[in-house]
Parts: C-alpha cells; sequence; structure tokens
C-alpha cells in the first residue's frame, strides 16, 4: 500500500494545518488510515476516518478531487472490515458520485472492490442532475474549479462544494444533487448560511438502493457470462477436434443464454428501481440519491 500512498503524495494538498486551526490536512488522513491498516489497527483507522469528515468542512484551500475520492475509497473499506455496512455503503456512495471513474484499488481486498464497483455502476447508469451557482466567487465542485453562472450536469448523490468570495474566507458544503433535477445554489457575500448536508451515518439503505445494487451486479455478471459465451463461441468456430464440437456449443448456448437473462434482469432493475420505488415503498420517482 505504501507505493500506491506515494503515488498520491505527488498531488498533495497545500501545508499542513497551522497551529492555529485543529483542521487536518486530508492527505494526512489518506496517509494515516493507510498505515492504521497495514498495521491492522482498524479502531485507528476507523477513528480517523470519523475525524477526516469533520476536517472536510473547515478546509481552508481547494481539496484535490484525487485526495478526496480516495480518502472515502478508504473510509468505506474500514466501514466495511468493521462491519458497518451502511456507514461503509455512504462513504462508497460518495466516493461514486465525486469521481464516478475512478475504481477502488484492489489492494483494499475483493469484498470492498465488489461493494464499490456496484455502487460504482449504479451511479453511472443514473440519469444526472443539473447544477448551477449564482453569486461572486471562485467556486470548486469535488476539487474541480466550476464557472459560477454556467449550468453543468453533475452524478446524483452528495457532492462537495467549496467557494470563496475575495476577502473572505473558504466556505465548505455538501450538497445533494437528485437525478433530472435542476438545482440553483448561491454562492459568495450572503451565502454564508446555506446550509450544509450531513454524513452522520447518514439513513439506512432504502428498497430503491439494494433494487440498483443487485441490478449493477446482475449486470455486471451477465456480462461476463455473455463474454464467456462468446469465447466458447469462437472456439467452437475455430476447433479442429469434432470431439469438442458438442461440449463447446453447450457451453457457448449456456453461457449466452444465462448472460443474457442476467444482464436484462440488472438493466432492467437499474432502470426500472428509481421509478418504482420511493423510500421504500411503492410510489414514482426518478432517479434516486445517497
Amino acid at each position: 500500500m505504501k507505493p500506491f500512498i506515494a503515488g498520491l503524495l505527488t498531488l498533495g494538498l497545500s501545508s499542513a494545518a497551522s497551529a492555529q486551526t485543529p483542521c487536518a490536512n486530508l492527505m494526512d488522513s489518506v496517509t494515516e488510515i493507510s498505515i492504521a491498516l497495514d498495521e491492522a489497527l482498524l479502531d485507528k483507522a476507523a477513528e480517523v476516518a470519523a475525524k477526516s469528515r469533520e476536517d472536510l468542512m473547515c478546509q481552508q484551500s481547494p481539496v484535490n478531487n484525487l485526495v478526496l475520492t480516495q480518502l472515502f475509497h478508504f473510509s468505506g473499506a474500514v466501514h466495511l472490515f468493521l462491519g458497518e455496512k451502511d456507514a461503509s455503503w455512504e462513504a462508497f456512495g460518495f466516493s461514486a458520485s465525486i469521481s464516478p471513474m475512478a475504481s477502488l484499488n484492489p489492494i483494499l481486498g475483493k469484498q470492498a472492490e465488489d461493494a464499490h464497483e456496484a455502487l460504482r455502476q449504479s451511479v453511472i447508469a443514473t440519469p444526472p442532475g443539473q447544477l448551477q451557482l449564482s453569486g461572486e466567487a471562485e467556486v470548486w465542485l469535488d476539487g474541480k474549479s466550476m464557472t459560477v453562472g454556467v449550468p453543468i450536469d453533475v452524478t446524483a448523490g452528495k457532492h462537495f462544494l467549496q467557494w470563496k468570495a475575495e476577502g473572505g474566507e473558504m466556505q465548505n458544503r455538501l450538497i445533494r444533487v437528485e437525478s433530472g433535477e435542476a438545482r440553483a445554489i448561491p454562492v459568495g457575500p450572503g451565502a454564508e448560511n446555506f446550509k450544509t448536508e450531513s454524513f452522520g451515518g447518514g439513513p439506512s439503505l432504502e428498497a430503491k438502493h439494494w433494487v440498483i445494487i443487485g441490478g449493477s451486479v446482475a449486470a455486471v455478471t451477465g456480462g461476463v457470462l455473455l463474454a464467456l459465451g462468446a469465447k466458447a463461441k469462437s472456439d467452437y468456430n475455430s476447433t479442429e477436434d469434432p470431439n469438442e464440437l458438442e461440449p463447446l456449443k453447450q457451453k457457448a448456448n449456456l453461457y449466452l443464454a444465462a448472460g443474457g437473462v442476467t444482464a436484462g434482469v440488472g438493466i432492467g432493475a437499474i432502470i426500472a428501481g428509481p421509478m418504482l420505488l420511493q423510500d421504500g415503498s411503492p410510489g414514482l420517482q426518478v432517479g434516486w440519491s445517497w
């Protein structure tokens, strides 16, 4: 894990927090969690992960997107190792919302990798929302500079918004953007009272979440089966041994049929789940949120 963290250090953040503030540098938090995991100190890793959520809200410079993503990758894995499933889903869901193309590092384990991948695929499959900011300030969304007044599409879920007006302090907020929502948010002078979302463990996963997660897993599994079926069919077409023809034909048909059904069920769940379920009960809703 050490070479992986060394790579992140080249990105870093600004200098570590000064003695005047207890707010930690988030790169330091990533390193601390990594070291604690290397030494199998799960309680220590969980303590640092919890503190990092508080520190997120007092940052005085733009947070690097990769550092932010890795912080919540590690946090999700730590919660999963401790059996804290809801907290793990929330951390992985947040990291997937802010960096939907970033996969979990395999060094964190197969269970964590599979859990994160299911959530990541759910985020990718969900229609985005739209965000437009108004006011006078420099703005960063999930660590990336954003132009005020220009609407942009953003993934459904929680995001980390920072802004700084001329002569003012950095403002840090967690926001939530719903699928299909067009949301306007004020920034700059006069917007200091804009309320932030919270982590706090959040609510337990709702039925719609489980449907989407299950659908994502099924879609990925179906894709693997279809690939195996395609390979068996290719082997069938290229073999010169007549004794292999029938077994390869049966294998290809089995994989292709199972893969088609599994992928179809998964895609159907991803599409239909958010529309048919709202807060775990029958209803109509376009999209979902963490």
